[in-house]
C-alpha cells in the first residue's frame, strides 16, 4: 500500500510537470469561458463521491432534489468508485478524465489535484459570477480562512462544518447499561476505577443472549479511531499529531507520552483477557454486528455508533442497551479529553477544470449553501416533514420517528437529509428534535471535546520527501500498533514501542514534523 501510494504520487508529479515545490505559487487555473446565461436550465452535472461505501443518490427521486432543480436548473448525475477512492482519483488525475464535481477527503489526494491545477478556485468563481455571499456569509469566514490553500485561494466547499464544533464530536465511554447495573454501578473516575470495573465484568463470565462471551472492553479498531483514547491521559492528539506547547512544534502523536501510556495500558488489558483477540480483525460490518449482539461491556465509541445496535438490542430485551458515561482520567491531575472537533468538517466538494458549466455549478452551491437551501436539505418540504413551533422550525414528531426506523428509505422518500452534500451544523435539526436520551449522550460526549481545527487542516505535499515518508508511515501504522498491543509481556510491549519510534525517526518523521510546524506557524500568522 505504501509502495502504491509512493508510485501514484510520483506518477502524478511526472504527469503534472514536477513536484508542487517547482510550481509557481499564487497562480490559479484559468476559468473557462461559458456560453450560457443565468437563465440556463436542465444542466446535468457529472459528479463523484470518492468513497467505496457510497451507495449512490438518484436525483429527482425525492421532493428536495426536485425543488433544488426548480430553483437552480441544475441536477447531478452521481457515481462512486469501484474500489479505493484515493487510487481512483489519482488514476483519473493522471489521465485527465475526472468528473466535473467531486467530493473527497482533505489530504494528499486533494493536494495533488490542487497542485496539478485540476481544480477551479471557488473564491474566483464566486466573484466572477456574482455569488459573493457564498464566501464569508453562507460559509463563515473562519472556515474559509482555515481551508485556504497557501496560494490564497479556496479549492473546496466544506462538508459538516460548524461555528464551535457543535454536534461534531460524539466519542465517549459507552457502557452496556444492564451490565453496569449488575456490577453495582461503581464510580468510574480514573483509569484504575475503570480497570477494576473491567476485571469485575471479566470475572462474572457473562454471555450474550445468543451465547457468545461478553468481553469487558471493545475497540473501534478497524478505522483506528480508538487511538483518541490517548487523550484520556491529558493530551490533545488530533489526526495523528499534537502541538507541543513547550517546544512550539507540531509532533507525531506516537512520540507523545500519553500515546505511550495508552498503548501500554491496552497491552495490559489484552494480556489480562479484557479485550476480544478477534477485535483486531473486525471490519465495519463485523464491529456493528458485535455491538448489536451486546458483546462488549464497554467501549470508547461515538454515541451514534450505538443508535442502531440499541434498537436491535431493545427488541430482544428493553433493558439491554448502551449509554454514554464520562471519560475516566488516565492519570492523576489531568483533565481527560477524547475527540477533537474540526470546524471545517471532514471532506470538500471540488469543481474541476472539466466542468462544462461552472456558472451553473456555482449557482447550485450558492443556493444549496444559503439558509433556504440548507433548511431544505436538513428539513425537507414545509408541511410534510417540518413545522413551526414557538417560532422555530422543527421536524414533525412522526418524521423524526420514521427516519430513525429507516434512515435511508425515509430520507429518499422525503428528501430529509438525503443529499447531505455540504452541511452547516448551524441548521441541523438534531439540536431541537433529537430524543432526550440521545441529547443527554451528546451532552456527556461534548464535555471532553477540544478544538483540533488548527491541527486537522495541516497537510503535506504527497510528492515531496516528507509526503512520501508520511504516506509510508500512515499505511503501516495500524499494523505497527497491533504489534505493541498483542505483546506477551509489558517488557516486550515497551521494547516493540521503542523499536517503532526508532524506525519512524530513521525513515524521516522529523521532516514530516518540520513541515507540519511550518504550516501551523504560517496559518497562525494569518489569524
Amino acid at each position: 500500500m505504501a509502495i502504491a501510494t509512493t508510485l501514484t504520487a510520483a506518477m502524478v508529479a511526472s504527469c503534472s510537470g514536477g513536484s508542487a515545490e517547482s510550481k509557481p505559487k499564487g497562480i490559479a487555473v484559468q476559468i473557462p469561458l461559458e456560453n450560457s446565461s443565468i437563465n440556463m436550465s436542465n444542466v446535468n452535472v457529472k459528479a463523484m463521491w470518492m468513497y467505496v461505501w457510497f451507495k449512490g443518490k438518484k436525483w429527482g427521486a425525492d421532493p428536495v432534489t426536485k425543488r433544488i432543480t426548480e430553483k437552480t436548473g441544475v441536477q447531478f448525475d452521481f457515481s462512486g468508485p469501484d474500489g479505493d477512492g484515493d487510487q481512483k482519483a489519482n488514476v483519473m488525475l493522471i489521465s485527465g478524465d475526472y468528473p466535473e464535481v467531486m467530493w473527497m477527503d482533505r489530504g494528499w489526494t486533494w493536494d495533488n489535484y490542487v497542485n496539478s491545477k485540476a481544480l477551479l478556485p471557488i473564491d474566483v468563481l464566486a466573484t466572477k459570477y456574482g455569488y459573493d455571499k457564498l464566501i464569508g456569509t453562507y460559509i463563515p469566514q473562519h472556515v474559509i480562512d482555515s481551508l485556504k490553500h497557501p496560494d490564497g485561494h479556496l479549492y473546496g466547499i466544506p462538508n459538516w462544518f460548524s461555528d464551535k464544533g457543535e454536534l461534531s464530536v460524539g466519542r465517549t465511554l459507552m457502557l452496556r447499561e444492564d451490565i453496569y447495573e449488575k456490577m453495582g454501578r461503581p464510580d468510574i473516575k480514573t483509569i484504575e476505577d475503570f480497570e477494576a470495573y473491567l476485571a469485575k465484568v471479566r470475572n462474572a463470565n457473562l454471555s450474550t443472549t445468543n451465547g457468545e462471551i461478553v468481553f469487558p472492553l471493545g475497540l473501534d479498531y478497524n478505522d483506528g479511531s480508538f487511538i483518541e483514547m490517548s487523550n484520556m491521559w491529558g493530551s490533545k492528539n488530533k489526526d495523528y499529531r499534537y502541538y507541543d506547547e513547550k517546544e512550539q512544534k507540531v509532533k507525531f502523536f506516537m512520540f507523545n507520552e500519553s500515546t505511550k501510556d495508552m498503548l501500554l495500558w491496552l497491552n495490559k488489558m489484552y494480556r489480562e483477557k479484557m479485550i476480544d483477540p478477534e477485535n483486531f480483525t473486525y471490519n465495519d460490518g463485523m464491529e456493528q454486528e458485535v455491538r448489536s449482539n451486546g458483546k462488549w461491556a464497554a467501549s470508547f465509541s461515538a454515541i451514534w455508533d450505538y443508535w442502531t445496535p440499541n434498537v436491535v438490542l431493545k427488541k430482544t430485551d428493553p433493558g439491554i442497551y448502551y449509554k454514554a458515561y464520562p471519560i475516566p482520567a488516565g492519570k492523576d491531575g489531568v483533565k481527560p479529553y477524547m475527540g477533537g472537533y474540526s470546524t471545517v468538517g471532514w471532506n470538500v466538494a471540488v469543481i474541476t477544470k472539466n466542468a462544462k458549466h461552472p456558472e451553473a455549478i456555482m449557482r447550485f452551491f450558492n443556493y444549496y449553501m444559503s439558509p433556504e437551501g440548507q433548511m431544505l436539505s436538513f428539513y425537507g418540504i414545509e408541511g410534510e416533514t417540518w413545522e413551526m413551533k414557538d417560532g422555530t422550525r422543527v421536524l414533525k414528531q412522526n418524521a423524526y420517528e420514521e427516519i430513525q426506523k429507516d434512515w435511508d428509505g425515509y430520507s429518499q422518500k422525503t428528501g430529509v437529509r438525503y443529499l447531505e452534500l455540504n452541511q452547516y451544523q448551524k441548521y441541523n435539526w438534531e439540536k431541537q428534535s433529537e430524543s432526550p436520551d440521545r441529547q443527554e449522550d451528546r451532552r456527556i460526549a461534548e464535555l471532553f471535546k477540544f478544538d483540533g481545527t488548527d491541527l486537522s487542516v495541516l497537510s503535506i505535499d504527497p510528492n515531496s520527501k516528507a509526503g512520501i515518508v508520511w504516506a509510508n508511515i500512515q499505511s503501516g501504522l495500524l499494523t505497527d500498533i497491533t504489534k505493541v498491543l498483542i505483546a506477551d509481556s509489558a517488557k516486550d510491549a515497551r521494547a516493540r514501542l521503542e523499536e517503532l519510534l526508532a524506525k519512524y525517526a530513521k525513515i524521516g518523521i522529523k521532516d514530516v514534523e518540520e513541515e507540519w510546524t511550518k504550516q501551523y506557524q504560517e496559518r497562525q500568522k494569518l489569524k
